[in-house]
This record gives structure tokens, sequence and C-alpha cells, in this order.
């Protein structure tokens, strides 16, 4: 049964981020014009608007159940990862907790963010999205130094540990960078998660 689990976090950690990207890609294209109308910079600013502006467009219950989706998927896949690696060794049993606090928050994520040009104060909904995303950032990043921390010394899972090592680092000085770092900043965690649950999925 635990193995079946883990086979199934690693099915389910591969789909969330080309579901993730996916969606995301395809809606920006068709709604471009609409992300322009509400301040989309795509190489200036593209985090002021960007993906979360996706949920106001025409496609917005497109985006919505993208953020929900992709959150299950992550929470399952940090399951399955703590069942692989869980040890006596504090990180890492924090580094899959922490992974699946960062897939609530893409859950939460779900509720729509404020537009950048609005009248009066912020809405309860937007405050949720927003505190969201800082929680998945901060959740995200500190399950990698974790990991990495746990595994350094577990030869199945060495690589992986310094792998997971330079996500961190990568996806910390992208957060730091103005203009179209910010979707390599995407791109790193998303690609992490792909081969994290390809691995996880193929071990035997």
């Amino acid at each position: 049964m635990k193995r079946r689990i883990i086979k199934l976090a690693g099915v389910a950690g591969a789909i969330g981020p080309i579901l993730f990207g996916g969606v995301l890609v395809m809606l920006s294209v068709l709604a471009y014009d609409f992300m322009l109308g509400i301040g989309w910079q795509p190489v200036a600013d593209p985090a002021g608007a960007w993906p979360s502006g996706l949920a106001l467009g025409p496609f917005g219950a497109a985006q919505i159940a993208n953020f929900v989706i992709s959150g299950f998927l992550l929470c399952l896949f940090a399951v399955g990862l703590h069942l692989e690696i869980a040890t006596r060794h504090t990180s890492t049993c924090l580094a899959p907790t922490l992974l699946f606090v960062a897939g609530v928050a893409v859950t939460l994520m779900g509720f729509r963010t404020d537009p950048i040009e609005r009248v009066g104060p912020r809405s309860l909904h937007g405050l949720i999205h927003d505190s969201a995303f800082v929680v998945f950032v901060l959740a995200f990043l500190a399950a990698l130094f974790f990991l990495w921390w746990g595994l350094r010394w577990d030869a199945r899972w060495r690589g992986h540990a310094r792998y997971s090592m330079a996500t961190g680092i990568l996806a910390v000085l992208l957060l730091l960078l103005p203009g179209v770092a910010y979707y390599l900043f995407l791109v790193v965690l998303l690609a992490w998660i792909e081969v994290t649950a390809i691995r996880l999925w193929l071990l035997p």
C-alpha cells in the first residue's frame, strides 16, 4: 500500500508542472490583450499581474481550476515524498511537510487576486491570494534547503540533495532579479518538481 501511494504521488508530481505550465501558456496567449489591459508588462514587470491576473480574465475559471488542481497534486506529491524519505532527521521530515504547505498555498491562490488598478481597499479574497503566494514561495524554498541538509548523506539521494540546494540558490537569485527572471523562477521550481517526481516514481 505504501509503495502504491509513493508511485501515485510520483505520477501526481509529474503531471502537476506540465498541467500548470501548459495552462498558463495557453491562457496567456488567449487572454493576452486582456492582460495588457489590466497592466501586465510581459518583459519589464511580469510579476505585477501574471499569472494571478489570468483569473480575472475571460478564461478566469480555467486559471482558478489550474491553481486548485495543481495545489492538490503538489500536496499528494509531498505525501509520497514523505513516505519515501522521512527518517529520524528532522530536516527530512520537515521538507515534505513544507512542500505540503506550499501545495495548500497554491490551492488557496484559487481565490481571485485584486486588479492592479482598483478603487477602494483590498478585498478579502485578494488578501488571501497574495498571502498564499508568499507562503508558497517561503515554504517551497525552505523545503529545498531542508532536503539538501537531510539527504546529503543518503547514497540514493545525495546527488538529488545537491540538485535541491542548487535549485534553491538559483530560485532565490531569480526571485530577486527584475523582469523576465520571474518566468525563470517559476520554470526552475516546476522543473524541480518534475525531476523529483520522476525519480520518486522510478525508485524500486
